[in-house]
């Protein structure tokens, strides 16, 4: 049984955003009897580890994240959320898994999990061989610093371990064992349309487009009704400048109809 715990890593002394807060305020919304634990700079001292100290002498926040993620699921259990993740319903029905995440799908790109949403219990297999990728690992290396996405190990882990190989099918669920599934993106990365979800990745807020658009109606050669989808919290709907929004109709929390006037 994986716990109810949520973990996030926020080592540096920088001020959370915006951005970060709503989406700790959505963990606490749609989980509310989940323990939330931060991973601090105080909790990374106790934690020894080459790599990770060495991306933290360096400032590079996401790499020590990177181990600091497999740590904290391995030794005590539970799921963890990057802090650009919005969490949109309950997650009590994978509890009784030993291993969950999702496919990513970044416009397009597909890879084998969203290192963003990972649920596991404590000394789960998954997470000890992802973690031994890092045991005796250089952040700092004769050619300067190892910059490799964790995206990259977790593939290749996935690949022989698993045999997944690109292309990788995002709307399709992978059973890994009998309780270790890979889900559709649309689980915990991008919504879709009328599917059901259960957290965004919001990829920091910033250069991914605040709202998907679709154009489901034209009529009167100027009026247009389109469908948006809410992709992350920050950033206006998408029109054009010769466009203007007439009315918004929103129909669920990510989702709204909106009549839109072409102007000549």
């Amino acid at each position: 049984m994986i716990p109810k715990k949520i973990h996030y890593v926020w080592v540096g002394n920088q001020p959370k955003s915006e951005l970060i807060l709503k989406c700790i305020e959505s963990w606490k919304k749609h989980l509310p009897d989940y323990e939330i634990i931060e991973w601090n700079n105080e909790k990374f001292e106790r934690i020894k580890n080459k790599y990770s100290e060495q991306a933290y002498q360096n400032r590079k926040w996401a790499f020590v994240s990177d181990y600091v993620r497999l740590y904290a699921l391995y030794h005590e259990g539970g799921i963890y959320l990057d802090t650009d993740v919005e969490v949109t319903n309950n997650l009590d029905q994978f509890l009784h898994l030993n291993f969950f995440s999702g496919y990513e799908n970044y416009h397009g790109n597909v890879l084998p999990i969203t290192s963003a949403t990972i649920g596991a219990k404590a000394g789960n297999s998954i997470i000890a061989d992802l973690l031994s990728y890092y045991e005796n690992a250089d952040f700092e290396t004769s050619d300067g610093l190892d910059l490799q996405p964790n995206t990259v190990r977790i593939g290749r882990y996935f690949s022989e371990k698993f045999g997944l190989q690109a292309p990788y099918n995002s709307s399709q669920e992978t059973l890994l064992d009998e309780k270790s599934i890979i889900y559709p993106s649309y689980y915990f990365c991008v919504p879709e349309y009328e599917l059901e979800n259960f957290s965004i990745h919001l990829f920091n807020g910033s250069w991914c487009p605040s709202h998907s658009r679709k154009d489901k109606l034209k009529f009167f050669n100027k009026f247009i009704l389109s469908r948006f989808i809410r992709l992350r919290y920050t950033g206006e709907l998408q029109v054009t400048s010769k466009e203007k929004i007439l009315l918004k109709i929103p129909v669920s929390k990510t989702k709204q109809y909106v009549l839109i006037i072409r102007r000549e």
